[in-house]
């Protein structure tokens, strides 16, 4: 099964989606937990540390690489 997983720590991406769309930052790390968006279920998430030094909690699905 591959991973769900396709940034690792460093990596600046951009949230699309949630709370938090249109914000940016650099992943911290790839966690199995609730996100912000999605709270009643565990799933594949990054801790992302955003621009504004706020560090959120999203999905896989929910970031893109920042070029």
């Amino acid at each position: 099964m591959p991973s769900p997983f396709r940034f690792s720590r460093g990596d600046r991406v951009r949230i699309i989606s949630g709370k938090h769309k249109g914000a940016t930052g650099t992943i911290d790390a790839s966690v199995f937990q609730r996100s912000v968006d999605l709270p009643d279920e565990h799933t594949p998430c990054y801790h992302v540390l955003l621009d504004c030094e706020l560090v959120v909690t999203v999905n896989v699905k929910q970031v893109e690489a920042l070029i």
